[in-house]
This record gives C-alpha cells, structure tokens and sequence, in this order.
C-alpha cells in the first residue's frame, strides 16, 4: 500500500482488510494473539482501517491475559473522540478484575486515552477519580501516576482535582507513585495550603528512598521555597541538601 498511487486502489482495500482480520479474532486464542499483534501494528500506520471495529477488541472474561495486554494496546490506539464514552467504560470494567497486571494496565491506558484527546481529557480523569475512590491501593497507586502525566499534558487545567489525590498520601508505598505524588505537590505549591507538610512527611524516610523519590524531594522542595520562600521551605532545604549530598 505504501507504493501504491492511487488513492482508490488504497481505499478498496483498506475496506477488504477489516473483514479478514476481525475474522481472525474468533480464532482460539494463540492465533489471536499473533492476529492482534499484527493488528497493533497495522494500527500504527492505518487507524482508520479497523476505526469503526473496536468493539472486537473489547476483552471477554475467559481471554487469556496475553491476549487482553494486547487488545487493550489496540483500543488506545483507536480511541477517538467519537468512541471515547464506550471506550471508558470498557477500561473502568476491566479496573475492577482480579489480575492486578491487566488493572494496572488498564488504569493507564485511561491515562493514555486523556493525553491523546485533549476534549475527552475530562471524563478519563472523572473515571480515574471514581477509581481512586474504591481505594483498592494498587489502583490509586497507577491513578496517581497517570494524572501526573495529565497535569504535565495540560498545565493549569485540572488542579481543582489535587485535594482529592491529597487524601491518598498515606497509602502510597511504589516508588514511581510517591516520586509522582511528591512532583504534584512541588509543581503546585502555591495552590496547597500545607504543602511544606506534606513534603515534610516524605522527608522523614529520605536516607531509604530510592534515587527516583530522592531526585523527586529535591526538586519538590526548591520549588516550595521558590514560591513560598519562608522559614519553614528554607530549613526543609537545608535538611534535603545535607541528606542529599551527606547521607545518601
């Protein structure tokens, strides 16, 4: 199709690929596999081929797990403003299932459908608060991580959220969430009322953190003196740079 010219010729057969390859998806599952990641691939370079099948891709109960990593890929891929709502829906399901993997994933690709599609921002970050507020931990973990992200795509948009990601501070214990969690705080300092405390609760544990939260402290709390620069910012620096340069 690359070498092809003209645009008829194309537009045919993209309308004869969709039929074959949703066929291939009732097959058992090995062959499915190999079918979807051929499909991921041909995605890539041609959405609009399958644009109009992402219900095929929806994941059944009995898929095995490779086969549901797989299909979740895809539907990101597919997502559009116009097939969003169903989308959501499928991936707050699949939040609430047993595999913590598949829920993990599936919190994330909500996070990843929000950067992709600036109008749909909105309703994947309501659905990440709903899940949030179930408050099983590995999934207020990975919300926290995405909306990091959000927040990093769309600046100055959806701080009144942060209050809410606030109340899970206690319950946060995977690096990559607490180094996200503690870039939230720094990065809108000013629009916490007790920033410096919420940092300064991070700060007790600063010698056994890993690199990655440490790097995160340090950053978060030059920002906090820099737009709050009082006693309480200035002495939390202090304790962050001799921990930082004598300690660890």
């Amino acid at each position: 199709m690359e070498l092809i010219t003209s645009t008829d010729v194309v537009r045919n057969l993209c309308k004869k690929m969709a039929p074959p390859l949703v066929t291939l998806l009732s097959a058992e599952p090995e062959i499915q596999y190999v079918a979807l990641r051929n499909i991921n691939l041909i995605v890539q370079r041609r959405p609009t081929i399958l644009a109009h099948e992402i219900k095929v891709f929806f994941c059944k109960y009995n898929d095995p797990i490779y086969v549901k990593m797989e299909k979740l890929e895809i539907m990101i891929k597919l997502a559009s403003d116009r097939n969003i709502d169903q989308v959501l829906l499928e991936f707050k399901e699949y939040a609430t299932e047993v595999d913590v993997d598949f829920v993990r994933k599936a919190v994330r690709a909500i996070g990843r459908c929000a950067i992709k599609l600036e109008r749909a921002a909105e309703r994947c970050i309501s659905v990440l608060l709903e899940l949030i507020k179930i408050k099983v931990n590995y999934v207020v973990q990975e919300a926290i991580i995405v909306i990091k992200d959000i927040f990093r795509r769309y600046p100055n948009t959806y701080e009144s959220i942060i209050a809410t990601l606030c109340e899970s501070l206690d319950t946060l214990d995977e690096p990559e969430a607490k180094a996200s969690m503690i870039w939230i705080i720094g990065e809108y300092a000013e629009r916490i009322d007790n920033a410096d405390e919420l940092l300064e609760s991070f700060l007790e544990s600063f010698p056994e953190e890993p690199a990655l939260v440490q790097l995160q402290l340090l950053t978060a709390t030059v920002k906090l003196f820099l737009k709050k620069p009082t006693e309480g910012p200035q002495q939390m620096i202090q304790v962050v740079l001799n921990n930082a340069t004598m300690e660890t």
